[in-house]
């Protein structure tokens, strides 16, 4: 499949990656691109990112066939009704969100009435490094990229939702927008939530300047994505809160039988429990290494497509 004309709302990490994906590989005549800032349109068009870059949300989407809104969540709806007048007849809409239920409530009627269609997706790819500047074509080989139908989608656009993540490398996977929302808020939400609540309280200066010296490799890797953006952050956990509380809920049953077990000095739970989580996380790792194999060898990278 091969676009005519491809709209990218948002020109950070993932929408960043995206047009470059897209151009790199020729998978559409012609890349638009949204910025803010007016010396993004010169760096975005430099660094391969887009064919051309715009400030106006109605100059973005004129013709296009496709549409890709890569704002923060809570940016979104009033992004659609901003371009809404100007979306062509036929134009498939989709998103990068990280939350599904309340986009697909709110943009699958508001968008139908402008003759076009949404579909929602999130590619399960990133870091906590952020903007134009990390834009990686390779972003998303190797990447589950969840697609989000309704009852009303229609087969022809699932399709070529699917086929824009499998052309930039990634892995489909099909599943209702409330079965996401409730797996991300354990898979994605909550590890989140968890690294910021030990940034807060072992770096906190009441602790006294000893603990963050003795933080090392461990509370490194455990605290990664806190370091990623609080404004996106804020908009996924408030868009997110009911599966997220949830979450929290079950963890904390967690830390009050983790501390009957201490308190009793009950030895042989909690080595059960520590040596059944480490062979959780062991198979788990086996298979994400090996989706990540596909991303690191240069031989297993799709190669760019010829017209």
């Amino acid at each position: 499949m091969r676009w005519k004309n491809v709209s990218i709302i948002g020109l950070g990490l993932l929408g960043g990656s995206l047009g470059k994906a897209m151009v790199h590989r020729q998978l559409a005549e012609r890349v638009t691109g949204l910025v803010r800032r007016r010396e993004a349109i010169t760096d975005a068009v430099d660094a391969g990112v887009v064919h051309q870059a715009v400030m106006e949300p109605s100059k973005a989407v004129q013709e296009a066939d496709l549409v890709v809104l890569c704002t923060p969540v809570l940016q979104i709806p009033s992004m659609v009704e901003q371009i809404l007048p100007h979306l062509k007849a036929g134009c498939v809409v989709t998103d990068v969100g990280s939350v599904k239920c309340e986009l697909v409530e709110k943009l699958e009627p508001l968008i139908a009435s402008a003759g076009a269609t949404y579909l929602g997706s999130h590619p399960m790819a990133g870091s906590e490094q952020q903007g134009l500047g990390h834009a990686n074509a390779q972003l998303f080989v190797g990447a589950t990229c969840v697609v989000t139908p309704s009852e009303s989608t229609p087969a022809k656009v699932l399709a070529e939702v699917t086929a824009l993540w499998e052309l930039v490398g990634g892995h489909p996977r099909v599943m209702s927008a409330q079965e996401h929302d409730q797996c991300v808020a354990y898979a994605s939400h909550l590890p989140h939530a968890l690294a910021a609540m030990l940034s807060w309280s072992s770096l906190n200066p009441s602790q006294g300047k000893h603990p963050p010296a003795l933080c090392s490799s461990g509370f490194r890797d455990t605290t990664r994505v806190a370091s990623g953006s609080p404004e996106m952050w804020a908009d996924i956990f408030i868009s997110n809160r009911r599966a997220i509380m949830q979450s929290l809920s079950s963890h904390q049953d967690l830390c009050a039988q983790l501390a009957q077990w201490l308190e009793a000095g009950d030895r042989e739970p909690i080595l059960q429990w520590l040596s059944q989580s480490k062979s959780r996380r062991d198979d788990w790792l086996v298979t994400y290494l090996n989706r990540l194999e596909q991303a690191e060898n240069p031989e297993d990278q799709l190669p760019l497509k010829k017209h």
